[in-house]
């Protein structure tokens, strides 16, 4: 069969201290490289021409969509991987990037997106990144675009999919400066395109995103979650006001219900969330970061007293944690490493979580320790193993466990909780008064209904 020629495709603009790099990560495996300059003042286009690169002009119009444009519409091969300056394509051998290209049911790869400096750490949602060459594709959004939304229906037609591929683009995020500009561009530029189209909900939910803390895959009660609720729910209105012919096109749907439900459960709405992971379950193909919150869901509705208010009862319940938790750790076995280490960990935590709910304390126990077996820093792990200490009279042992939860991760908000009680329970007042302003200063919004399961009652 013949080879699959490829273009590489960037936009760029005084990045000579990376671009070079970039290019030389995916040198091996592409046939043209296409680089639209927005402005350079520094050596970039002379690097780029350096390794082959053609260099396409093009003014700087505060619109990322245009940029990547302007380099589709001169991309000539077979297909389009798209990196950009501060990114480096994993290694991988050009016979297994090839084998990639070859199947004829597939019209683009989500890639999955690690930091450089860290690949184990939590990664990006994976981007599309590498997809056929069609005059039909292009981005659109101003910022943070995406190409996808064009790829779909192009590929429905021809009886295609997109699927996500364990090939890792490596990010490397800068230093605090650049990424406090970049944001604050980003954000300008996110705010520019919602008032000028306010009737798209996906400038909502980048605007939400921008005030999400994460820990462990799970969003924290900090500062700002509020108003990072209130833009996320803006955007779930919209999308859910769609007709549903509409709405099964909107590519980032998975993810918003993702985001909006984790901050939901951060507020201590288990039940809201569970509408948002029920619905979009229904509505599109569940991501497994989506299996991972629904479990989380059913898992904190199963710990609370909400369980008796809801329709489906515990049983219904156990059995939709069951499922989303075979759903990751199937997800786990094809996704990117970096991937698979969040759903492994939160497989163990949910699983221990579930035995614990059922007073099967050496289970969970268990199941916590193998998650610290994957990750020492994990801290959900040992919160569970703080739990399960407690529960079994051994307190003292489990204080131990929770300062070494907040060792692993000072912003494990269970620990600080969980802790405090524990401080006052054995007399220790005067520490757990400065945990407590330790944990209202960082965690603000800090509801009783947080945790995903319940502090155990010790006798």
């Amino acid at each position: 069969m013949k080879r699959k020629t490829v273009s590489l495709c960037m936009i760029a603009r005084d990045e000579e201290a990376s671009i070079g790099k970039a290019i030389k990560s995916a040198l091996a495996l592409v046939d043209e490289i296409v680089v639209v300059d927005t402005g350079s003042r520094d050596n970039t286009r002379i690097i780029a021409e350096g390794y082959g690169a053609r260099i396409i002009d093009e003014v700087w119009r505060d619109d990322f969509a245009a940029a990547r444009n302007a380099a589709l519409a001169a991309a000539a091969c077979d297909w389009i991987l798209v990196l950009d300056c501060d990114e480096q394509l994993q290694s991988i051998r050009p016979v297994d990037f090839q084998r990639l290209l070859m199947d004829p049911g597939i019209a683009g790869y989500r890639l999955p997106i690690a930091d450089v400096h860290d690949p184990e750490q939590q990664p990006e949602a994976p981007a599309l990144r590498l997809f056929r060459n069609h005059p039909d594709l292009r981005y659109r959004y101003p910022v943070r675009e995406q190409v996808e939304p064009s790829l779909l229906p192009v590929a429905r037609v021809q009886s295609m999919a997109v699927a996500d591929a364990s090939l890792v683009i490596l990010h490397d995020p800068g230093h605090a400066d650049a990424r406090s500009r970049k944001r604050d561009r980003n954000l300008r530029l996110l705010r520019e395109a919602m008032a000028m189209q306010p009737q798209e909900p996906y400038f909502a939910h980048q605007l939400g995103r921008e005030g999400l803390q994460w820990l462990d895959g799970e969003v924290l009660p900090v500062a700002g979650l509020a108003a990072s609720h209130k833009q996320l729910q803006a955007a779930w209105n919209q999308v859910a006001g769609l007709p549903a012919e509409h709405r099964r096109l909107v590519t980032f749907g998975p993810t918003l219900a993702v985001d909006l439900a984790a901050t939901q459960l951060a507020a201590g709405d288990a039940l809201a969330a569970q509408s948002v992971v029920l619905n979009a379950c229904r509505w599109w193909h569940p991501i497994p970061t989506l299996h991972l919150c629904a479990a989380r869901v059913a898992v904190a509705l199963l710990a609370g007293e909400q369980t008796t208010r809801q329709g489906g009862g515990q049983s219904e319940l156990r059995i939709l944690a069951d499922e989303h938790l075979a759903a990751m750790n199937r997800a786990a076995l094809v996704t990117s490493a970096a991937e698979a280490r969040i759903l492994v960990l939160n497989g163990c935590r949910l699983t221990g979580d579930l035995a614990f709910l059922d007073q099967r304390i050496s289970d969970a126990a268990e199941a916590y320790e193998q998650a610290l077996e994957h990750d020492q820093g994990f801290a959900a792990a040992w919160v569970g193993l703080a739990d399960c200490a407690r529960m079994t009279g051994d307190r003292k042992r489990a204080l131990r466990l929770y300062l070494r939860a907040i060792t692993a991760s000072e912003w494990c908000v269970q620990a600080w909780g969980r802790g405090c009680q524990l401080l006052d329970e054995l007399g220790f007042h005067d520490n757990a008064a400065s945990w407590r302003v330790k944990l209202q200063e960082q965690f603000p919004v800090h509801p009783d209904a947080l945790v995903a399961a319940p502090a155990p009652a010790v006798s």
